[in-house]
């Protein structure tokens, strides 16, 4: 991913430092906070925040619920190309900042480890009216099964992993990484239909 900026315009990774800097103030951190760092980033930015925690190896408990709510919010907002707008419940959630501390950094390392194989390609994934509408639905279905509080193995991977190669793909303009993040949701989706 292109760490390349302007001074006027700072990257993700930048973007994600200043949300260390802040979490740093107080014990808790309001999802509106967070929000107004990631301004200007896109709803791909929010993907891959609120995907991650749930597809690395180490979880933070008692999130996916929520997360999985604004997730479902954000893609159908996405898949009906409305502006992003945040109802007032979930800019005055506030988070724990030793949490979100730990989610930004896990973030951190997973968008710095795609960098070195994402890359502008299938464009028709990326920059369609009609496949960005269906890439919000494909968000919306998946957010709604990482809500639910299964107590089962992998169900928040399945859901999250998508979710966050969508993001990653639509940042960077890479429709393979969006391509693929088809294939792990329709084996998502097969996993939950079998349960």
């Amino acid at each position: 991913m292109s760490q390349q900026s302007s001074p006027s315009q700072k990257t993700f990774i930048e973007s994600l430092e200043l949300i260390l800097e802040k979490a740093k103030e107080s014990d808790r951190i309001e999802v509106r906070e967070i929000f107004a760092i990631l301004a200007g980033k896109g709803y791909a930015s929010l993907l891959i925040l609120l995907s991650i925690p749930f597809c690395l190896p180490i979880q933070i408990p008692g999130i996916s619920t929520p997360f999985g709510l604004i997730l479902v919010f954000l893609g159908l907002r996405i898949a009906f190309a409305r502006h992003l707008w945040w109802p007032d419940w979930i800019l005055e959630k506030k988070l724990r900042s030793k949490m979100v501390d730990t989610l930004v950094k896990q973030c951190m390392r997973a968008v710095r480890a795609m960098q070195k194989i994402v890359h502008p390609r299938l464009f028709f994934l990326t920059r369609s009216t009609i496949m960005h509408r269906i890439h919000g639905l494909f968000i919306a279905i998946l957010g709604l099964f990482l809500s639910l509080p299964l107590p089962i193995p992998l169900t928040n991977i399945f859901c999250a992993l998508p979710i966050f190669l969508f993001g990653v793909g639509t940042l960077e303009d890479d429709g393979l990484v969006i391509l693929f993040g088809y294939i792990v949701a329709a084996l998502g989706i097969s996993f939950f239909c079998f349960l």
